[in-house]
C-alpha cells in the first residue's frame, strides 16, 4: 500500500512500491553479488513509468549492470559508465549474454590438466586449494586469449565464484558479497578447522551458467544490448554522451563512505589483473558531506546536459551515519537542485519502505526502526528552460 502526501512543492509518495520478496526478477540479475547494488524492481519500477521502447535509458553508476539489464530487457538501449573497470565488466558482460553450448564449448578447450609454474601465493592460498588456483590462472590465460563475448560471458562467472560459503565456489567457506583480506580468510579457516578443498572449476561454472541463463530471453536482450554504450570515466565527465540524448537516467551514487569499492573486491581485480592502485584516485569515496555534495552536484549538472528537454531522472538515495549524525541525502541533494543550475526541476520523492532482507541485516542496515528499510528517489525533470 502506498500513501501519497501533497504538502506545498514536490509530491511525496512512499509505501511498498515494489515488492521486498528475493530474487523475482529475470535470472540474469542475480549471476553476481555487488556491494550497494539496487534491486532490479526499482529499475524496472522507473523504466516503465517514464520511458518508452526504443529509449536510451542512462546510468552513471552502473555498479553491477541492474539498470542496463532491465533496460535491454524492456526494449531500451542502456548507456552506462562508471569508474570501476569492475562494473563496466559485469555490465557489458550481462548484457551480452551467450548460451550454455558456447560456455560448454569454451570451457573445453581449456586442458585443465595442464602443469604450470605456480608461484606460492600465501594470500591466494588461504581462499583457494593449490589446484584450484592452477585452474583459475588456466582460465585467466583462456579469456585474455580470446576476446570475445563468450569470453566476457564466462569471466563474469567466474567472477560470481571466487569467493562465497557453500560448496558452488572456487573457495574455501568465505563472505560472498565482499573479498575479505586474506588475514580475515585465515582465520575464518582456522576458526573451522579447514584448509580450502579442492573445486574444479568448470563444472562450477556451467552450474552457475545454467542457473543464471534459465530465464531465457538472451535473443532480445542481445538486441537491445547491441545499442548499448559503455563509458569508464568520472561521473562528473560524460564527454562522450552527447547533449540532449537520453531519455531516462536511472541511477544511485556512492552513498558518502560506506563502502570501499578496491578493498572489497580485490579478489576481483585480481582475477582481472586491475591494479587498484590506480583505482584510489579514481572512484570517489569520502566520509565527508561537503566533499559528497560538490561531487554530486557536478554530477547532476552533466545528467542535466545529457537529458533530453522533458526526459526524466531518477536519483537514488538513502539514509546515512555520519560523525554520529543521521543524514538523509535525499535533503542533501534536494539542497543541490535548489543551489546549482543544473537544468532540474524536482517533481516527485518516491519512498519505498520494505522490510529487511538477510544480507541487510549482515551489513548492519538500520536506517529506519522496526525493521524496515528505505530507500528515497528523487524523480527529476529537465526543464525547457535550460535546454542545452
Amino acid at each position: 500500500m502506498t500513501k501519497t502526501i501533497s504538502p506545498p512543492g514536490p509530491r511525496v509518495r512512499e509505501g511498498e512500491l515494489w515488492t521486498a520478496k528475493q530474487r523475482q526478477m529475470h535470472s540474469l540479475h542475480y549471476v553476481i553479488s555487488y556491494r550497494a547494488s539496487f534491486k532490479p524492481e526499482l529499475p524496472d519500477y522507473c523504466i516503465r513509468k517514464y520511458s518508452k521502447a526504443g529509449d536510451v535509458v542512462a546510468d552513471p553508476f552502473c555498479g553491477r549492470g541492474t539498470t542496463a539489464l532491465q533496460a535491454n530487457l524492456l526494449g531500451r538501449s542502456a548507456w552506462v559508465n562508471d569508474a570501476n573497470p569492475l562494473a563496466i565488466c559485469i555490465t557489458r558482460a550481462k548484457c551480452s549474454p551467450v548460451s550454455l553450448p558456447e560456455i560448454e564449448s569454451f570451457l573445453g578447450d581449456i586442458n585443465w590438466q595442464k602443469k604450470i609454474d605456480l608461484q606460492p601465493d600465501s594470500d591466494l592460498l588461504a581462499f583457494y586449494h593449490p589446484d584450484t588456483l592452477r585452474e583459475l590462472y588456466l582460465l585467466k590465460d583462456a579469456i585474455s586469449r580470446e576476446e570475445s563475448e563468450t569470453s566476457r560471458f564466462v569471466q563474469l562467472l567466474a567472477l560470481s565464484r571466487l569467493h562465497g560459503h557453500s560448496t558452488g565456489f572456487f573457495s574455501a567457506y568465505s563472505m560472498p558479497q565482499l573479498s575479505v583480506l586474506p588475514e580475515a580468510q585465515r582465520r575464518i579457516n582456522q576458526k573451522r578447522g579447514e584448509e580450502p578443498p579442492y573445486r574444479a572449476v568448470a563444472p562450477r561454472i556451467i552450474a552457475k551458467a545454467r542457473r543464471a541463463l534459465k530465464d531465457n530471453c538472451l535473443q532480445a536482450i542481445r538486441q537491445s544490448g547491441a545499442q548499448n554504450r559503455y563509458l569508464q570515466s568520472d561521473a562528473r565527465n560524460l564527454s562522450p554522451w552527447p547533449d540532449n540524448s537520453v531519455d531516462l537516467v536511472v541511477t544511485s551514487p556512492p552513498f558518502l563512505n560506506c563502502v570501499n569499492y578496491v578493498h572489497d573486491n580485490w579478489l576481483e581485480h585480481w582475477f582481472l589483473n586491475i591494479d587498484p592502485s590506480i583505482l584510489k584516485g579514481r572512484i570517489t569515496q569520502t566520509a565527508s558531506i561537503r566533499v559528497w555534495k560538490s561531487f554530486v552536484a557536478h554530477v547532476l549538472l552533466e545528467i542535466g546536459r545529457i537529458l533530453r528537454v522533458g526526459g526524466i531522472c531518477v536519483f537514488e538515495v538513502g539514509e546515512v551515519l555520519c560523525g554520529g549524525e543521521k543524514i538523509n541525502l535525499d535533503e542533501a541533494v534536494t539542497q543541490i537542485i535548489a543551489e546549482n543550475r543544473c537544468g532540474l526541476q524536482l517533481m516527485e520523492v518516491l519512498i519505498q519502505k520494505q522490510q529487511f532482507t538477510k544480507l541487510a541485516h549482515c551489513f548492519a542496515v538500520t536506517n529506519n526502526k522496526k525493521g524496515t528499510n528505505t530507500q528515497r528517489l528523487l524523480v527529476l525533470e529537465k526543464s525547457l528552460s535550460h535546454e542545452t
